[in-house]
């Protein structure tokens, strides 16, 4: 990554490879000890640089925890479910059982990951308010011990929040409430005091830049301030001024707008954002101007709470290659950078309404999936994308968002060329963070059987 002046920066591992491997519970009990120790450690490490670090690889922090037996990393999975209940939306066409081609893909990844489960959809086209014109579904392995996976097992969608968050912020611009180069200390005041350099220059940091991941703050979750919160109590919620004030009180990365760098702190920033242009919460607007007119019953942001089940128990894969659970923690400590659960039919017609532009005007729309960083280039650490614009990723010419973290990864991704839509929900974090890139690439070249 190119620095232009400033001091050389240490690199924080972001909140998907931070926590991820480190918050271990067998059959959800805590292990407050070893949990206070590994966070310890990881603040006193946070400038980890070697490569499988910063591509999410970092170490298994709790190995000598105590813990019950592992569950066998490759269980025998339960039947893949190829013609699953009809959801109770009347206005979803029904799911149709997935092409064996497909799903022997899916099945494959699904044994050689390791993971619990797995649920991968795709729509052919059309409107989302119906989910496209035909959707297939295959649902494979364990949402928990002993319960398979369902089209109506919600899981977390992580990252992809940011792309519900974005579109509430451009919603905003196109009503004239705000300007995407407007100074985000217009709202958010604190940010102001934010250095570089040893000068304040909060202000110079912008709308676009925070929805491009340019703005320079760093990662709230590896400052030793979060960190320090986990050890005091690790079941408190987080409020979001909490999460800006641990990377507030750090110096930004590098001068607003000079580069790119994947950072959760940036959409947390946006969720306030909103809240000083509408005096309503990110997630109510998010409810109100999205998910009630497509009808995504199942996504919602639960705060303090846990989500509502049915959810799909966490999993990681631990170095010897078991299965091991992972607390629930508080949707609060992610807030808008990663906060939503849902199920896989409501992934699907999201990921079609973003990428279609259903909510933005054209010129918007256009804007957003612009071509603005080249993330492999410009930052390592970053999701796997060909190109990021305004809150939205691009993988081969497809666009959408995906995300990892504590227990849970995802994906959906829009063809425009198509109107094809493909959403994948997993319960496990995979040992290589971008295993729904990856399974979706294995799966491009099989999706034109669908059409």
């Amino acid at each position: 990554m190119k620095h232009a002046g400033g001091p050389r920066r240490v690199r924080r591992l972001p909140l998907e490879s931070v926590l991820g491997r480190t918050v271990r519970v067998r059959r959800r009990r805590l292990v407050a000890a070893a949990l206070g120790a590994a966070f310890v450690f990881i603040a006193g490490t946070a400038g980890i640089t070697s490569a499988s670090a910063l591509r999410g690889h970092a170490p298994n922090l709790l190995l000598n925890a105590p813990v019950s037996a592992a569950t066998p990393a490759h269980p025998k999975p339960a039947a893949a479910q190829q013609a699953p209940a009809q959801s109770s939306q009347s206005n979803q066409p029904a799911w149709q059982q997935m092409p064996s081609q497909i799903s022997d893909i899916v099945s494959q990844f699904l044994s050689d990951q390791g993971a619990a489960g797995i649920a991968v959809a795709v729509s052919t086209g059309g409107s989302s308010s119906s989910g496209g014109n035909a959707r297939y579904v295959t649902t494979q392995g364990n949402a928990a011990d002993g319960v398979a996976w369902s089209t109506d097992t919600r899981s977390a969608f992580r990252s992809i929040t940011k792309s519900f968050v974005g579109t509430v912020v451009l919603q905003l611009v196109s009503e004239g409430k705000l300007n995407l180069d407007d100074p985000v200390s217009r709202y958010v005041p604190d940010v102001s005091s934010v250095q570089y350099n040893g000068s304040a220059v909060g202000d110079q940091i912008t709308v676009r830049e925070a929805l491009e991941m340019r703005t320079g703050l760093p990662e709230f979750s590896g400052t030793q301030g979060f960190s320090d919160q986990l050890n005091t109590d690790y079941t408190a919620p987080f409020t979001d001024d909490q999460l800006l004030g641990f990377a507030f009180a750090q110096p930004l990365d590098f001068a607003p707008g000079s580069d790119y760098e994947y950072s959760n702190t940036n959409f947390v920033l946006l969720g306030k954002v909103i809240q000083a242009v509408t005096g309503n919460s990110w997630d109510q607007e998010v409810q109100s101007r999205l998910l009630t007119p497509l009808g995504l019953s199942s996504v919602a942001y639960s705060g303090a709470s846990d989500p509502a089940p049915p959810v799909a128990t966490p999993y990681e894969i631990d170095s010897d290659s078991n299965l091991e659970s992972l607390a629930q923690v508080s949707p609060s400590l992610y807030g808008a950078s990663g906060g939503l659960f849902g199920n896989i039919g409501d992934l699907l017609r999201w990921g079609t309404a973003l990428g279609s532009g259903q909510f933005l005007p054209a010129s918007l729309q256009q804007q957003r999936l612009s071509a603005i960083s080249n993330p492999d280039a410009d930052d390592p650490q970053s999701p796997e994308y060909d190109a990021y614009g305004l809150a939205a990723g691009e993988l081969d010419g497809w666009w959408g968002h995906t995300g990892t973290g504590l227990g849970y990864e995802s994906l959906t991704m829009y063809q425009p060329s198509t109107g094809m839509t493909v959403a994948i929900l997993i319960n496990t974090q995979l040992p290589n963070p971008n295993g729904p890139a990856i399974l979706f690439k294995q799966l491009e070249g099989s999706l034109s059987s669908l059409s």
